[in-house]
């Protein structure tokens, strides 16, 4: 059995951000890591997004987009990034999401920075998480069932992941 790994969260500067997109560029397809803008692949509008996104969210929770995000590290190097966003209702409730490059995936890591992502959570005074995935992406119904959640299929195709803090 190979040794867990080192995982980390660290907020994301233009460096950071640099870094993400390579990794997503090299070890992921765009429709994981960001909404499908001016057609399909990396183009241009896909990318002003990206960086728009990343730099919106480094405000934190508390700034105008209600919404963090941080780059996970795994031994050191970027291995994907994770968010964390204020519902908008004004409750103690939050979303989040969580992409990996395919390199890093089913290695320890996503469990690692969820874990990570809801001591943040628990640190902003949330006292719920949410996050929606589709029913077939059984790994992510995994890896937040692992992390407490209670799953709820929906009839969109998509599955309800809510963990009580």
């Amino acid at each position: 059995m190979s040794p867990s790994p080192r995982v980390s969260l660290v907020d994301v500067d233009d460096a950071t951000a640099e870094q993400l997109l390579e990794l997503a560029k090299r070890d992921a397809s765009p429709d994981e890591v960001a909404p499908p803008l001016g057609g399909p692949g990396w183009n241009p509008e896909r990318t002003a997004w990206f960086f728009g996104y990343h730099r919106a969210a480094a405000v934190g929770l508390d700034g105008p987009a209600g919404e963090k995000s941080w780059a996970v590290l795994s031994d050191g190097g970027v291995a994907g990034s994770v968010r964390l966003k204020r519902d908008a209702s004004g409750t103690h409730t939050a979303e989040t999401g969580i992409w990996l490059g395919r390199s890093f995936r089913s290695r320890g890591i996503g469990g690692a920075a969820l874990g990570l992502l809801l001591a943040e959570a628990r640190r902003a005074g949330m006292q719920r998480v949410t996050a929606r995935t589709l029913a077939a992406n059984t790994s992510a119904q995994r890896l937040l069932a692992a992390a407490g959640a209670v799953l709820t299929p929906d009839d969109d195709g998509t599955v309800l992941a809510v963990v009580e803090l």
